[in-house]
């Protein structure tokens, strides 16, 4: 009988200690906060868009809201992202349009002193051929100060001219800029799906393995590129080379960012090339998949070449050696 009541007493002491732990961190609030934060923080952009920065704030505090509730969290996370994507760019856009008045400013204070040495050259010109032409008669002056009013005019038309001619051809640069940045951006997409394409196996600690790099998703974002998805082929045929050996896909971010943020990316990186490949017919039992952050750094984080490199998913071949 004693043990009896010793064993629920040391099951009534467990059920309290389970309901008393702390709930699990919600790491996508945290790595929305962080970035909020960083906006906020920003020297530059942090003094735009307070209107759009306080509607993400009000959406992360719904979010934290909706704990133990799974569909509220995730709308209220999508609306949160959707909230502090565009706090972020229309304080990239107030930023713009307060660069474009200061240069406008400038532009106008420029003509304006130009203006303004013109008038005065002109001021002296004129007081020297009052000087030089006092003896003339008032009709020579009224013709004098009539042809330098023309010259003038015709002055200021050709500087008219030159400046819409220079707007023209700023322009016409602005729009080759912009072709250039395009194709600068598709030669990327065709760079990535051709190193996608030669994939090559590696021997590592725990087994054979392959690297996919950090441009095979977006910037900042989860999901796997369409035009890296449709281009897995080689590292599927890695993983179906041993059909029997167990997968591990981790997932790693560089140093930017929080660090419980950059666990979150890192994960949900290596969940979506896991799910790629169990949509190519790996079996899902054979997939184990890790968030590692910023851990294990294999360039230095000081350089933008370096982060890029730290951003990647590595899949594993456990015990497949070389």
């Amino acid at each position: 009988m004693k043990r009896v009541l010793a064993a629920a007493v040391l099951l009534a002491l467990s059920s309290v200690s389970v309901s008393w732990a702390a709930p699990p961190p919600d790491l996508e609030l945290e790595r929305l906060s962080a970035s909020l934060a960083q906006l906020q923080k920003d020297p530059v952009l942090g003094r735009y868009a307070f209107g759009e920065q306080a509607r993400a704030h009000d959406a992360l505090l719904q979010l934290r809201a909706t704990e133990g509730d799974a569909t509220l969290h995730a709308f209220w996370a999508y609306i949160a992202q959707q909230r502090v994507d565009l706090a972020y760019t229309s304080a990239q856009i107030d930023d713009a349009r307060a660069k474009l008045v200061q240069l406008q400013r400038e532009r106008d204070r420029i003509q304006l002193e130009a203006r303004q040495r013109e008038l005065a050259s002109l001021r002296m010109e004129l007081a020297q051929a009052h000087l030089q032409n006092a003896a003339a008669s008032e009709e020579t002056q009224r013709l004098q100060a009539q042809g330098q009013s023309y010259a003038a005019q015709a002055q200021q038309a050709q500087q008219e001219a030159a400046q819409a001619k220079q707007l023209a051809a700023m322009q016409a640069r602005a729009a080759t800029l912009a072709r250039r940045e395009a194709q600068l951006a598709e030669q990327a997409i065709a760079a990535m799906q051709g190193r996608l394409d030669n994939l090559r196996a590696q021997p590592g600690p725990q087994g054979m393995q392959m690297t996919l790099e950090g441009d095979a998703f977006a910037p900042g974002a989860a999901s796997l590129r369409p035009q890296a998805a449709s281009h897995l082929g080689t590292l599927v045929k890695f993983v179906k080379s041993h059909p029997h050996a167990a997968v591990l896909v981790r997932g790693y971010t560089d140093d930017t960012g929080g660090t419980a943020a950059n666990l979150s990316l890192s994960r949900q990186r290596a969940q979506a090339v896991a799910d790629a490949l169990v949509a190519q017919g790996v079996h899902a039992g054979r997939l184990h998949v890790e968030g590692l952050g910023e851990a294990d750094p294999i360039a230095s984080n000081a350089t933008a070449a370096g982060r890029a490199r730290n951003r990647r998913v590595v899949v594993i071949l456990r015990g497949v050696g070389g």
